[in-house]
C-alpha cells in the first residue's frame, strides 16, 4: 500500500484502543507494526516490518468491532483469498493473513510508494499516453481474470501508481474487497447473488447496476470509463445523486470524446462502454492486443512503415468488431497494397443515435465504416459520403482510378422522431415538467402513431402521474408490439420491472408478463408463483407456471412444495376440480412432509356438480377423495415437523366467479326480521368502565 511521510499522530489518536495499541508491538511474532499509515471505513493500514526477511511491509487490520460483523468480516476474507491468488506485476500482492492476540483481522502485502490514479486525472491526456496507462490496468485484470478474479470494483482509487526496481512507471490493482471468485462453491454464502448491487455508481457497469451478477466484462466496462475519463479529462457520466449515476450507466449515451481523440482510440472506448455486455469485448486478452496494436499505429516512428500499421490495423479489426452503431471490418485487407496504406484519417466517428428497429418504427443512424481496396464500388444505399484519408479535402462519393484506399461513410435513415425530440421528452420528464412533456409527446404520436420509442416516452410519462401506472404498463406493452428488443434494453426493462410490481395492477402485469415479454418475465413470474402470502388465482397460477415450464432452468426455483399445496385449497377453481385435488393428494403422498398436515386438514374435497348443466368432469373422478384425504392425513401425521412447517395462512382467491367460495354465516336476525350487529364484548373489567353507564349496575 501506499507509503506516507505525514504525520499521522491525531489520526491515530482517534482510533480504536486496540488498534493504537498495535503501534511498536510484534503480531504473529514476525512483523513490527512501526506507524499508522492510514485509515478506512473498515480499519486501518499500518508500516510494518517483517523481522524475518527485513522487509517493509503495509499490514491492513480490520477495526476490531467489524470484525464481529459476518458479513465485514466475510468480506475482508475475500479480499484476503482472491487477492492472495495474484502474482503479476500490475496487481498488489497480499503476502500473508492471520489475526492478532486480540483476534483482529490483518493482512500482509506490499508496501507501495507512490500514489493513486486519480492524481494523474482531471485535465485530458495524449491518446497515446492513456493508452499506455489503460494497457497496464488491462494485463492486470487479464491476470486476475486468468486465476478466476473479478474485481468488481475498478476505478482510479484502486489503482496505484508507482515505481518498480528499474524506477520504471508501475500501476497495480488494489482493493479486492467485492471481488468474485468465479466458480467458486454453489454452497458458498457470499456468492453475488442477483438484486444485489456491488460497486462504485460512477464506475458500475449497466449489469451490475441492474443487480445482475457481474462477469469479467463489468471490468472491462470500468476500464473504459477509466480510459474515457484520462482522454476526456473527466469521466462521461457526473453527478451527485448515486441514484443517477446508476441510472445513467443502464441507459444514457456517453458525451462524445474530444475532437483530438483518433477514431481508432475513440472505438476501443465506445466498444469497452457498451451497455450490452455481449457487445464489448470478449476478454481482458482481446483489449490487450486491441491497445497494443493502436499504440503502434500511433507512434510517430510507425507513420511511414504500411507492414507495421498493416498488422496493427488487423489485430485493431480483426473480423468484426461492432462498436455501438460503428462496425469496423477487414474483409478487404488483404487486397491492401502496403506500400500506399495511408494513416488512420484523423476524424471521430459519427455521433451515435438511437436505433429504433420494428413495425413503424425506423432505423435512424445506422453507421458503417469500413476500408475498401481496388474493387468495385458498391452503390450506396441512401447516402455516401467518402472521406480523404487525409481529413483536408473531400473525396468524390464515387471512387476514381488509383484512389482505392478511401474510408467510406454510409449513413441509412428512415423517418421517425429526432433523437433531440426524445432527449428533450426525457429532459421534461426528468425534470417532472409533465405537461410539457405531454405536449411535446402527443404532437410527435401524431404524426409517428406507433413508433415505440415514442410509445416508451407515454409509458414514462404516465408512470409518474397519479393512478396511471396501469394504464403506462399498457403502453409499455405497445412498445414492446412494435419493438420487441426493446427488452434487451437495460434501462427500459428495469422501468418495467418496477412497474409490474404495481399494487392493485397485478392481473394487468401478468397479462403484459404472459402474452409481450416471454423469457424476459419469467423472474416476475417466478415472484408471483412462489408468493405464499398473496397466492395468484388457480387459473392465474398455472398459466404462470405453463410459462415458466418452458425454461428447464426455472424448475429448480419454483416452490413446488407451496404450489402443491395451492392446488389442495384452490381446488374448486380448477375446470376438473376432483382430479385436480386427486392429482395434488397423490403429489402429497409421493413426497410426504409434515409441511402439507394442516394444509391438507384445511382442504375441502371437491363434490360433483348438482346437475350435468353445471358439471365440468365425469362425476367419478370425485368419488372416493374423501377417503383419499383421510389415508393421507393419517400419513402425515406419523411425521415429524420442521421449522416454519406450521408457519403462514394461505389466502385462497377466487377465479372472478369460476366457481364459488365457501359462504360466510349470515348475521343473526332479530324477531322483526331485520338483522342484527353482533353484541360487542363487554369492557367492565377495564379500567375505562367505570365511565359506563352498564357497568354500575354490575
Amino acid at each position: 500500500m501506499l507509503a506516507h511521510d505525514h504525520p499521522m499522530n491525531a489520526a491515530l489518536a482517534n482510533l480504536h484502543p486496540d488498534l493504537q495499541d498495535l503501534v511498536g508491538r510484534t503480531i504473529a511474532e514476525r512483523y513490527r507494526v512501526d506507524a499508522l499509515l492510514g485509515v478506512g471505513g473498515m480499519g486501518a493500514v499500518f508500516r510494518g516490518h517483517h523481522l524475518g526477511l527485513h522487509r517493509d511491509v503495509a499490514i491492513k487490520v480490520l477495526h476490531p468491532s467489524l470484525t464481529r460483523d459476518p458479513e465485514i468480516s466475510g468480506r475482508f476474507d475475500r479480499e484476503a483469498r482472491s487477492a492472495s491468488r495474484l502474482d503479476h506485476p500490475n496487481c498488489l500482492q497480499i503476502t500473508d493473513y492471520g489475526s492478532t492476540e486480540h483476534d483482529m483481522k490483518f493482512m500482509v502485502m506490499q508496501l507501495l510508494d507512490g500514489s493513486e490514479l486519480t492524481k494523474l486525472l482531471g485535465k485530458p491526456l495524449a491518446a497515446d499516453r492513456a493508452l499506455e496507462l489503460a494497457l497496464q490496468i488491462c494485463r492486470g485484470l487479464e491476470h486476475a481474470h486468468s486465476q478466476g478474479v473479478i474485481h468488481r470494483d475498478v476505478k482510479p482509487e484502486n489503482v496505484f501508481v508507482t515505481r518498480d526496481h528499474e524506477d520504471r512507471e508501475t500501476l497495480k490493482l488494489v482493493d479486492f474487497g467485492i471481488a468474485k471468485i468465479a466458480g467458486g462453491s454453489s454452497g458458498d454464502p457470499h456468492k453475488t447473488r442477483a438484486g444485489l448491487i456491488f460497486g462504485t455508481p460512477a464506475y458500475m457497469s449497466p449489469e451490475q447496476a441492474a443487480g445482475v451478477e457481474a462477469d469479467e466484462r463489468a471490468d472491462l466496462y470500468a476500464l473504459g470509463i477509466i480510459l474515457y475519463e484520462m482522454l476526456a479529462g473527466r469521466p462521461p457520466f457526473v453527478a451527485d445523486d448515486p441514484v443517477a449515476l446508476v441510472r445513467m450507466q443502464v441507459g444514457a449515451d456517453p458525451p462524445p470524446l474530444p475532437p483530438g481523440v483518433p477514431p481508432m482510440v475513440a472505438a476501443i472506448v465506445e466498444r469497452l462502454l457498451a451497455k450490452q455486455r455481449d457487445d464489448r469485448f470478449s476478454s481482458a486478452r482481446e483489449v490487450r492486443d486491441i491497445i497494443e496494436a493502436a499504440l503502434v499505429m500511433l507512434r510517430p516512428d510507425a507513420s511511414n512503415s504500411g507492414a507495421v500499421q498493416i498488422a496493427a490495423t488487423a489485430s485493431l479489426t480483426s473480423g468484426r468488431i461492432p462498436v455501438g452503431r460503428i462496425t469496423l471490418t477487414s474483409a478487404a485487407m488483404p487486397a491492401m497494397n502496403t506500400a500506399t496504406l495511408p494513416p488512420p484519417p484523423l476524424r471521430r466517428p459519427l455521433p451515435r443515435r438511437r436505433l429504433a428497429i420494428g413495425a413503424g418504427a425506423a432505423a435512424v443512424g445506422i453507421v458503417t465504416l469500413w476500408i475498401i481496396g481496388p474493387a468495385e464500388p458498391t452503390p450506396p444505399v441512401a447516402a455516401d459520403v467518402a472521406v480523404a484519408p487525409s481529413g483536408s479535402q473531400p473525396a468524390p462519393t464515387t471512387p476514381a482510378a488509383g484512389a482505392e484506399d478511401v474510408v467510406h461513410v454510409q449513413v441509412i435513415a428512415a423517418s421517425g422522431p429526432e433523437a433531440s425530440a426524445l432527449a428533450e421528452i426525457d429532459r421534461l420528464l426528468l425534470s417532472s415538467n409533465l405537461d410539457e412533456a405531454d405536449k411535446l409527446l402527443a404532437a410527435l404520436r401524431d404524426e409517428f402513431p406507433k413508433d415505440a420509442q415514442l410509445s416508451w416516452r407515454l409509458g414514462r410519462l404516465l408512470a409518474k402521474r397519479r393512478g396511471k401506472r396501469t394504464q403506462a404498463l399498457v403502453a409499455y406493452g405497445v412498445a414492446i408490439d412494435v419493438d420487441p428488443t426493446l427488452l434487451d434494453n437495460n434501462e427500459f426493462y428495469a422501468e418495467l420491472h418496477d412497474l409490474l410490481r404495481t399494487p392493485g395492477a397485478r392481473d394487468e402485469a401478468l397479462d403484459v408478463a404472459l402474452h409481450q415479454m416471454g423469457r424476459y418475465a419469467h423472474s416476475f413470474l417466478l415472484e408471483l408463483v412462489n408468493n405464499e402470502k398473496k397466492p395468484l388465482s388457480y387459473a392465474k397460477r398455472h398459466r404462470a407456471l405453463d410459462e415458466l415450464q418452458t425454461n428447464p432452468a426455472n424448475l429448480a426455483m419454483i416452490n413446488h412444495r407451496l404450489n402443491t399445496a395451492l392446488d389442495l385449497l384452490q381446488a374448486q377453481f380448477s375446470l376438473t376440480p376432483c382430479k385436480s385435488y386427486a392429482d395434488a393428494l397423490t403429489a402429497v403422498a409421493a413426497q410426504p412432509e409434515y409441511y402439507y398436515l394442516p394444509r391438507v386438514e384445511r382442504s375441502v374435497p371437491p363434490v360433483p356438480a348438482p346437475t350435468a348443466t353445471d358439471a365440468r368432469e365425469d362425476p367419478s373422478a370425485c368419488e372416493g377423495l374423501v377417503a383419499k384425504r383421510d389415508e393421507v392425513i393419517a400419513l402425515l401425521a406419523t411425521l415429524e415437523p420442521s421449522v416454519g412447517d406450521t408457519d403462514g395462512e394461505i389466502v385462497i382467491e377466487d377465479d372472478g366467479g369460476t366457481s364459488p367460495a365457501p359462504a360466510k354465516p349470515a348475521p343473526a336476525k332479530s324477531a322483526g326480521g331485520t338483522a342484527k350487529k353482533p353484541a360487542k364484548p363487554q369492557d367492565c373489567g377495564k379500567l375505562r368502565g367505570v365511565f359506563k353507564k352498564k357497568c354500575w349496575k354490575q
